[in-house]
């Protein structure tokens, strides 16, 4: 009566048509209802028909070896009761962790569910109650108590910040000086980086801004200034190398003669030990090998050379006996005098001495032969004195008979001169003369009537002499009052042209000329002020132009920095929503934005990894 011929060989057979008392098919419960698999099996069909039925899962041989009233061929653990109760397809009979999902993850030996850190394999090493995956300090139950970023078990000064700052191998908190690697060196009770000068106790007790350990005389604020070698605070002559060199009790630097004991004795301002004569003050005056003091005459070289007993400074001529002196009392002595008896001594030096000549005072002796010596002749070189009465004498009077002597200056003298008070002499040919002419080179005589001669006016033909100052005279200017003469080129002259240097005329018409006009064809001149005029700017009034390059200007775009204008349709811009594809922005807060989140609304995302999410799970 079994069709499947003991399917499952346990030696239990199984019959399809089995029937109760009551004429009901017992097969259907004992294949799939666990109700009929009870101790005594008779709850649905009657201990008649089960006698009948002898095999309660005819597709396992062990027949329920579990006893979870599951039989082994639908049993997903057949040998576990409780099925996987921490749901990580590991069955309870072979987990090792039956109630840890994550079977020891940090495989210390203790499951995660009695393990007080599940993933620190050390279990909180430093007993800070905070587990090593999460213990920015896993060994170091202070956690960085100076805050250094070094970590207390791996930091060579636990309590010091700076870590030993000035490298002396003593922690800056119990360093005397911290930042002093030679701590006090000079034990004047400062640290060296407070010290000005580490090194020297006293701290430059000279006050020569050099410490002492460096100064060569550090109780001499001027070190050793004569540089003899001894400081000044035991110098006798601080500021004499030689130190009082002539010992006359006054130091070098001092004694006008440093070298000399007599200091000048003889007052000349030539100290003794290079003084030639130094009991001579005037050193030898007269330079003839003699000191003063020990000279017969010392200021003459030749010691009385006329043997008149009279010394140069006494004799008036050293050079003839004293009874032959001057004869004719010029002060001349007579062997230097070439006119010995002429006190003048040839006075108009005409080689005659004027003892005997005829104009002694007239070295050409009456040239002009007029009987009168030149030295009282009005017209020493004019036997006619001064024809024309002008005071010039003929020999040097230009124009002898004319008194005006050449008024004009023309080189022809009045006399003879056809304008003789025009020095061009009707220069301009209009018969007036220069002197008389109110216009002497200008023959039209100011044809304009500016009151500016032609010669001298730069328009002679224009009264308002280039009225606009463009060089070009009115008479012949198109624009005489317009200097750049229509520089726009629309036919309009500049003083009556609005814009004179815009031949458009402000195009744009902000009243602003285009010349002037930052955007020339934009009467709003860029009005969002991002440097692109309006008649080429996409976005006139986007300063950004677009920035998110959707096609829409800033002005006008709900999402001006958003190209999909908020997608998710949630009211927020994509550049601001969090989630800018989820209009529901993360439901269940677990940091994933619905579109990419595999269980959107449940945070745990299938904690129990089964394939279902926790919301429906």
């Amino acid at each position: 009566h079994d069709p499947w011929n003991d399917a499952d060989s346990d030696d239990l057979c199984f019959s399809s048509d089995c029937k109760d008392d009551g004429g009901e098919d017992c097969s259907a419960f004992a294949l799939g209802n666990k109700d009929c698999l009870l101790d005594d099996g008779c709850s649905l069909c009657s201990c008649t028909c089960f006698s009948k039925c002898q095999d309660p899962c005819p597709f396992d041989a062990e027949n329920d070896q579990d006893g979870d009233l599951r039989c082994g061929d639908i049993d997903s653990c057949p040998y576990d009761a409780s099925g996987d109760m921490d749901s990580d397809m590991v069955c309870g009979d072979v987990d090792s962790c039956p109630m840890d999902a994550g079977n020891d993850f940090d495989s210390d030996q203790l499951c995660g569910n009695v393990d007080s850190c599940p993933t620190d394999a050390e279990n909180d090493a430093d007993d800070d109650n905070v587990c090593g995956n999460i213990d920015a300090c896993p060994y170091d139950d202070e956690n960085d108590v100076d805050d250094d970023g070094v970590c207390g078990d791996v930091d060579s000064c636990a309590l010091d910040s700076e870590n030993d700052a000035d490298s002396d191998a003593v922690c800056g908190d119990v360093d005397s000086c911290p930042w002093d690697s030679f701590n006090d060196a000079d034990l004047d009770g400062l640290c060296g980086d407070d010290d000005s000068c580490a090194w020297d106790a006293e701290n430059d007790a000279d006050a020569d801004s050099l410490c002492g350990d460096v100064d060569s005389c550090p109780y001499d604020v001027l070190n050793d200034v004569d540089s003899d070698d001894a400081c000044g605070n035991v110098d006798s002559c601080g500021s004499d190398a030689e130190n009082d060199a002539d010992d006359d009790g006054v130091c070098g630097n001092e004694d006008v003669c440093p070298y000399d004991a007599e200091n000048d004795a003889d007052e000349d301002d030539i100290c003794g030990d290079v003084d030639s004569c130094p009991y001579d003050a005037a050193n030898d005056f007269d330079n003839d090998g003699v000191c003063g003091d020990e000279d017969s005459c010392p200021f003459d070289a030749e010691n009385d050379a006329d043997g008149d007993l009279l010394c140069s400074v006494d004799d008036p001529c050293d050079y003839v006996h004293a009874d032959e002196h001057d004869a004719d009392s010029d002060n001349i002595c007579a062997d230097v005098d070439s006119c010995p008896f002429d006190a003048g001594n040839d006075h108009d030096s005409d080689a005659v001495c004027g003892d005997v000549d005829s104009c002694r005072f007239d070295a050409e002796n009456d040239a002009d032969d007029d009987a009168v010596c030149g030295n009282v002749d009005d017209c020493a070189y004019d036997a006619e004195n001064d024809v024309d009465e002008d005071s010039l004498c003929g020999d040097v009077d230009s124009c002898p008979n004319d008194a005006a002597d050449d008024a004009d200056g023309d080189g022809v003298c009045g006399d003879v001169d056809s304008c003789m008070h025009d020095a061009e002499n009707d220069w301009d040919g209009d018969g007036v003369c220069g002197d008389v002419d109110s216009c002497p080179y200008d023959a039209d005589n100011d044809t304009d009537g500016d009151g500016v001669c032609g010669d001298m006016d730069s328009c002679p033909y224009d009264a308002e002499n280039d009225a606009d100052g463009d060089s070009i005279c009115g008479d012949v200017d198109s624009c005489d009052y317009d200097s750049s003469n229509d520089a726009d080129g629309d036919l309009l002259c500049g003083d009556v042209d609005s814009c004179p240097y815009d031949a458009e005329h402000d195009a744009d018409g902000d009243s602003v000329c285009g010349d002037v006009d930052s955007c020339m064809y934009d009467a709003e001149n860029d009005s969002d002020g991002d440097s692109v005029c309006g008649d080429v700017d996409s976005c006139s009034f986007d300063v950004e132009n677009d920035v998110d390059v959707d096609l829409l200007c800033g002005d006008v775009d709900s999402c001006p920095y958003d190209a999909e204008n908020d997608a998710d349709d949630d009211g927020v811009c994509g550049d601001e929503d969090s989630c800018e594809y989820d209009s529901e922005n993360d439901v269940d807060s677990d940091s994933l934005c619905g579109d990419v989140d595999s269980c959107r609304l449940d945070a745990g995302n299938d904690a129990d990894s089964d394939g279902l999410c926790g919301d429906i799970d």
